[in-house]
């Protein structure tokens, strides 16, 4: 409120966890013999805690920190927007308070799955006794698009907390080849 003194009366609102949409989608296309089909989800409209990045950025410890935090505040007149560091021996510093230079948009689009498939033709097999043949290549969560400077924007909200990302491991990708015949 802008009275020389940070407290309750600064607080303001930066946004909700809940995102205003989400949803998929996608496209199956069959051309011949061949078939693709490819699933996408999304999500626009919430705000994300990104406490991951403000424990790299704290500058409070001798543990590592992000490569950001080398251009700090050093001396007066210097235009930088992250803060000075803080003295190690005080446990809690303003660097290591929740800010809303930690609250992120977690707006993304994510291409999560494709599988291209080849059925054979069934009168070429009768020569060899098969009656199918089809050969097809998946792949599960193959990448994203994002603003977000975490690891994986989709994150989950428990109750009445806010969505938060505390260093969680990143969604696998996998790939898979797979052989269908009959007899």
């Amino acid at each position: 409120n802008h009275d020389g003194n940070i407290d309750e009366l600064d607080v303001v609102y930066l946004g909700t966890s809940n995102p205003k949409f989400n949803g998929g989608f996608g496209v199956n296309f069959k051309f011949g013999r061949w078939e693709l089909k490819t699933s996408f989800n999304f999500r626009v409209g919430n705000k994300i805690l990104n406490l991951a990045r403000l424990n790299l950025e704290s500058m409070t410890s001798n543990k590592n920190q992000c490569a950001s935090v080398s251009h700090r505040w050093r001396k007066n007149g210097q235009s930088t927007t992250m803060p000075h560091a803080m003295s190690s021996a005080v446990k809690a510093t303003y660097n290591s308070l929740v800010s809303d230079r930690y609250v992120e948009p977690g707006d993304f689009l994510r291409f999560q799955y494709f599988q291209l498939s080849y059925s054979f033709p069934a009168e070429k097999l009768k020569k060899i006794g098969m009656n199918s043949l089809r050969i097809a290549a998946s792949g599960n969560n193959l990448m994203f698009w994002t603003k977000y400077s975490g690891v994986d924007p989709e994150i989950g909200q428990y109750g009445y907390s806010p969505a938060t990302d505390n260093s969680q491991t990143p969604r696998s990708r996998s790939f898979t080849f797979s052989l269908n015949f009959g007899f």
